[in-house]
């Protein structure tokens, strides 16, 4: 039997009534910035802040938008995505999930597939060796960068090139740029995970500093200034 499990969780009618109550804000110094700096908030009244600042790694390329703006993200363009995301599964090497989100058990048969002509196209699958996409990424791999991570929910109708696979993950050994996620150390990246809530509907806010003021109405309280990350 292939060990590969998504936890799903069920939620009580009351919960699928509630707004979006956690909100991860990635603000990066400018749209070509490979650097950037995460905080975690909660909704109350208005958004507060979770936990402390923290240091992340960007695309090669900095950030591409998902609409409206330019640059666009594309597939291979070595952007993280801008834009208003939503979280909601975690991944892993180990088959018990990570805190409460459901859950995909990365192992050997576990795929992510960025061939833009499938129709498994950036979705999680379980590899056909009868069947291989022409191009996937192994979600178990030997760098273990993917050892713990989450899916960040970025082109969900599977729009041909736009992009694929866009996680959290951990930082490679050399610190280096990704080829679109949002990296970071191991300590900051598990306390995430286990602080996402399903019922509370995550979502990433993931901007350069001078877009940041448009978005203050929609979620009060965020800080749209450039943070000074706690040190790792």
């Amino acid at each position: 039997m292939v060990k590969t499990f998504l936890f799903l969780v069920v939620l009580t009618s009351r919960a699928l009534l509630w707004a979006n109550e956690q909100l991860v804000v990635v603000i990066s110094s400018e749209l070509n910035s490979t650097t950037a700096t995460l905080q975690r908030y909660e909704k109350e009244e208005s958004w507060h802040k979770v936990g402390e600042s923290v240091p992340v790694t960007l695309g090669r390329n900095g950030l591409g938008w998902e609409s409206g703006n330019m640059s666009l993200k594309r597939e291979g363009d070595g952007r993280s995505p801008a834009g208003i995301f939503e979280i909601h599964t975690t991944f892993g090497y180990d088959e018990n999930p990570i805190g409460t989100m459901p859950y995909y058990y990365a192992d050997d048969n576990l795929i992510c597939v960025d061939d833009s002509n499938d129709t498994r196209y950036n979705q999680m699958a379980l590899l056909n060796p009868n069947d291989p996409p022409k191009s996937y990424e192994v979600m178990h791999r030997a760098d273990g960068v993917y050892r713990y991570g989450a899916v960040i929910d970025y082109n969900p109708t599977q729009s041909m090139g736009r992009g694929s696979c866009i996680f959290f993950h951990l930082k490679n050994a050399k610190n280096t740029p990704t080829s679109g996620c949002t990296a970071m150390d191991e300590k900051p990246l598990m306390e995430m995970l286990q602080w996402l809530n399903p019922i509370k509907k995550p979502r990433l806010l993931q901007i350069p500093l001078n877009e940041c003021e448009k978005y203050q109405k929609e979620f009060v309280g965020v800080e749209c200034v450039e943070l000074s990350p706690t040190p790792s």
